[in-house]
């Protein structure tokens, strides 16, 4: 594991200065946001995210200047006030019998908020809400906007701490790939191999894995699989797909595939191997900063036509706190945002699966970078199988 230490306070910091800074760009004067990764951005808190992504229990008020106020979990405000200035505990409305009552004294409560901080409440963006919310925020007369184009704008561009914390947690994933590479053996199972990425990713300090991709031989193709009781045989290819979010909630999407057993791999392996592995060289050779996602998309490396049916969504996105943008789409599909610009020390995963349609093998080879000043720098240089460059 690496020694470089980062500062938890100027990471807050940073993150709350890019969040304000979009917000006046926007014209938004408040933000009421419920999202785990947007509340952790803007107060530098997070507690059990997992929970917190799929129930409302906590949200962050954001003025444009100023401290947020952060509504916690009333079990968890003692952990959060080790983070952030200003804690209160949050009035839920899930899991009541009559939710709308409590999502009222959630609307009155905010409101009050937003007065408290001097924030008009005429420019308020939200992230998410429950319907129970919804419906109370509307029976106060308040017209709500989306607060995407001002977390997305101030996500976009990683800051000095956070630049930190990707080199720390790259140490991290690069130990879980080399765990990973070592117990792979005939007999052992996808899930035992998961367990041996979670177990290093733990003991490291990383908080928990967004999917389970560990698949092998017959699960490899198509793509978007995930971890079974299968264990493998000499032969096989498995790949994994890191999808760790590690210390301080850094997501790291990091992708190979690796032969089972010592032998030579087949020909059909190896071809959709170097095929993937030279695309991924390739596209990662043309990311700079200045140049449009849709001038990268056009001059992207051409993906064989027997690949392109089970192509993976798209070939760059922006990553952080969770994969974010922007993204850049294949040639054949639509690319949402072509005037975008790949800007230095944005943070991006170029990945590509290649697998024929009822093919037995697929490959899933992708890498996490750093935008620079003239290019690109791979955060976990994991190495590439030799034998399946042979």
């Amino acid at each position: 594991m690496t020694d470089v230490r980062y500062d938890v306070e100027a990471l807050r910091l940073e993150r709350l200065a890019r969040l304000q800074s979009a917000m006046r760009t926007h014209g938004v004067d408040v933000c009421v946001l419920s999202n785990e990764p947007n509340v952790r951005y803007a107060t530098g808190v997070s507690a059990m995210p997992v929970y917190s992504m799929s129930t409302f229990a906590r949200c962050a008020v954001v003025p444009q200047e100023g401290t947020p106020i952060l509504f916690e979990h009333a079990n968890s405000m003692h952990r959060s006030a080790l983070r952030t200035p200003d804690v209160r505990p949050m009035r839920a409305w899930e899991f009541y019998d009559d939710p709308q009552a409590e999502a009222d004294r959630w609307a009155d409560e905010t409101l009050a908020a937003i007065r408290e901080l001097g924030a008009p409440i005429e420019a308020m963006a939200v992230d998410r809400l429950g319907a129970p919310a919804y419906l109370a925020l509307a029976s106060r007369g308040v017209s709500i906007r989306d607060s995407a184009p001002v977390t997305q704008e101030a996500r976009r561009i990683k800051t000095p701490q956070e630049l930190v914390l990707l080199d720390v947690n790259a140490a991290m994933v690069m130990d879980m790939l080399a765990a990973f590479e070592a117990a792979i053996s005939p007999g052992a199972s996808e899930r035992e191999l998961l367990a041996v990425l979670s177990d290093v990713m733990v003991r490291g300090g990383g908080e928990y894995l967004a999917t389970t991709t560990v698949c092998s031989g017959p699960n490899t193709n198509p793509w978007r699989a995930e971890v079974t009781d299968r264990r493998l045989e000499n032969g096989d290819l498995v790949y994994v797909d890191t999808d760790t979010v590690g210390i301080e909630g850094m997501f790291f999407c990091v992708s190979r595939t690796l032969p089972v057993g010592e032998a030579t791999p087949p020909p059909e392996q190896r071809d959709v191997y170097r095929v993937s592995y030279d695309w991924l060289q390739a596209m990662q050779a043309l990311l700079r900063p200045g140049l449009s996602c849709g001038e990268l998309a056009s001059l992207a490396p051409p993906i064989p036509e027997r690949f392109l049916a089970q192509r993976y969504e798209c070939m760059v996105h922006g990553i952080g706190l969770e994969e974010e943008n922007p993204s850049v789409c294949h040639p054949q599909d639509r690319q949402s945002n072509p005037d975008t610009l790949i800007e230095e020390d944005m943070a991006l995963v170029v990945e590509l699966y290649a697998g024929e349609v009822g093919s037995r093998h697929g490959v899933k080879l992708g890498d996490q970078v750093v935008v620079t000043g003239d290019g690109c720098r791979v955060l976990c240089p994991f190495a590439f199988s030799d034998l399946l460059l042979s």
